[in-house]
């Protein structure tokens, strides 16, 4: 089965519970951002490149270090999305 192509998308996303996501979505070939979201056959997306931070509720500097890093991939589900925005 092959794949279909995908474009990188570069995002900024506010969670629900107020954490913040950076990195890019790959959405498929001629689909726009709110095209893929709209899928709802894909309850989750992944993110790469991502930078998570969620500082709020932070109490320590060796946990805080750790939420800010970049990670290769993580997987998002979409109902915790508060809004996300491309960055050109």
């Amino acid at each position: 089965m092959m794949k279909a192509p995908k474009k990188k998308v570069r995002v900024r996303i506010v969670c629900t519970d107020q954490s913040g996501i950076e990195g890019y979505v790959h959405v498929d070939e001629g689909l726009r951002l709110m095209d893929f979201l709209n899928l709802s056959n894909r309850k989750f997306m992944v993110i790469t490149d991502a930078q998570a931070q969620n500082l709020g509720n932070v109490k320590s500097f060796r946990l805080a270090s750790e939420l800010t890093k970049t990670h290769q991939a993580l997987a998002l589900n979409k109902s915790a999305i508060k809004w996300i925005a491309e960055i050109k």
